[in-house]
């Protein structure tokens, strides 16, 4: 499979965050569980102070970015498997 038409589709797509942010917002298990995440994050900036605050969200970000990357990388290596095994 073409590695250019792959990530032009999922990677280099600029529509995709858009529309996954719409659909997000359309859920109501998402909506409530971003809102006790910010009640719980509040919670522990005020124990912590801001800056500790800060510097741990961002690692944890950056730590769940790179988990979810490798997610999203083994989903597309495997659909790439499926479509070169399927034969019309």
């Amino acid at each position: 499979m073409n590695n250019t038409i792959l990530q032009t589709l999922f990677l280099d797509n600029p529509e995709i965050p858009v529309e996954i942010a719409q659909f997000c917002k359309s859920l109501p298990e998402y909506i409530q569980a971003e809102q006790d995440y910010q009640e719980a994050a509040e919670e522990v900036r005020r124990l912590l102070g801001t800056p500790a605050y800060l510097n741990f969200e961002g690692q944890m970000n950056i730590f769940r970015a790179m988990e979810n990357w490798a997610y999203y990388l083994f989903g597309l290596n495997l659909r790439e498997e499926i479509l070169q095994n399927f034969k019309l």
